[in-house]
């Protein structure tokens, strides 16, 4: 008996998120008590390394809830009621579409090595650059941060472009 990626996938990502939502519960806190007290927002080591992390795995989660908490106007750490919900069903979607054999496994993990050398280099290379003997590591934390902020959509693009581009053709090929 096979193991349902549409199960495993949803409760692994879950357990994953969960001390990401914590933590970004706890956050909003504190940027609420600390109010103006930051000249340009929270740092982004720690007050915005959960929000950064949690769109990193759950990319296409966010940008289809998103809008809606924006229209409800829900703002953190209340946006989570249809987050949290977006983010099981949309791995419950990628593992129903794994285990009825519509991605290959060979493309996924093309993908996977891709948008994995591509975050590498997008994040370790410019801050290798950048890093001078007076930065701290909670600098080079934040730059990777920063850069990881930048770069999840484009990782997220390359992703599903690439397995829409399978689809297509082994659509075009049975026909």
């Amino acid at each position: 008996m096979s193991t349902r990626l549409r199960i495993v996938l949803p409760l692994a990502i879950g357990v994953l998120s969960v001390p990401l939502i914590f933590w970004d519960i706890h956050n909003a806190r504190v940027i609420a008590s600390v109010g103006m007290g930051w000249d340009m927002g929270a740092p982004i080591w720690p007050y915005q390394a959960a929000d950064i992390l949690m769109r990193l795995l759950n990319g296409p989660a966010y940008s289809i809830v998103m809008p809606i908490a924006n229209w409800l106007r829900l703002a953190a750490p209340t946006h989570l009621f249809l987050v949290v919900p977006a983010i099981l069903i949309w791995w419950w979607f990628v593992g129903f579409t794994l285990d009825r054999g519509l991605a290959r496994w060979s493309v996924f993990a093309m993908s996977v090595v891709l948008v994995t050398l591509l975050l590498w280099s997008a994040v370790v290379i410019p801050a290798v650059f950048r890093l001078r003997p007076d930065y701290s590591a909670s600098h080079l934390l934040s730059t990777t941060l920063l850069f990881l902020r930048f770069i999840t959509p484009v990782a997220w693009f390359i992703v599903l472009a690439s397995l829409s581009l399978t689809q297509a053709k082994r659509v075009l090929l049975v026909r």
